[in-house]
């Protein structure tokens, strides 16, 4: 599937066009150039490639619209705690595509630990980008099921933003793809952020 894509530097070109050719001021015509790319899975785009496409059922899916899921290139960081230790952390219990983002905000607003997962992914800035979060068990699951796709994982423990039990953590092991539900908060694991488009 194929989305135009329109660089915003040639929007207020665009508009004016648009304005003069509404006006019957001259004749015109809009031709699709090289702006074109076909979104797929392992596309660079916006900062990281894309990994997952929503599908209907998927929270954010809109018919007629394409959306999805970005990876960002390499591991924010290793051997990272998720959480704050003895803390609890309240409504970071999303685990469906789409709940990554809440997630990260729940943990953010019980923990101002500075060297935590969410934290890391909250904070990164690429090209441009500045939405990412950690992404949810089950997204995080689907990084592991693309990772080849995606060429550039190692073989370790990675945090999703998934709570279990209020105290821990659910992460993902990306050799066997087992995922742990009652990894100790305190334990440290790798983090890698994702963003929607």
């Amino acid at each position: 599937m194929k989305q135009f894509i329109f660089p915003m530097k040639n929007l207020k070109y665009f508009l004016i066009l648009s304005l003069v050719c509404t006006l019957g001021l001259k004749s015109c015509s809009v031709q699709k150039s090289n702006t074109n790319k076909t979104l797929e899975i392992g596309t660079t785009y916006q900062g990281g490639k894309i990994f997952y496409l929503l599908q209907e059922g998927d929270i954010g899916y809109v018919a007629g619209e394409l959306h999805g899921l970005i990876v960002a290139p390499g591991d924010q960081a290793s051997e990272i705690e998720w959480g704050c230790f003895g803390t609890r952390i309240k409504g970071a219990n999303g685990t469906t595509i789409g709940t990554g983002s809440q997630n990260t905000l729940a943990i953010l607003a019980s923990c101002n630990e500075t060297k935590i997962a969410a934290r890391v992914c909250d904070e990164l800035v690429l090209e441009g980008y500045d939405d990412w979060f950690l992404p949810s068990k089950d997204e995080l699951n689907l990084l592991y099921l693309k990772k080849d796709a995606i060429n550039d994982f190692g073989d370790f423990y990675y945090w999703s933003s998934t709570g279990y039990g209020g105290f821990n953590g659910w992460g993902q092991d990306f050799f066997s793809g087992y995922q742990y539900g009652n990894f100790d908060e305190y334990g440290y694991g790798y983090v890698r952020a994702i963003r929607a488009f």
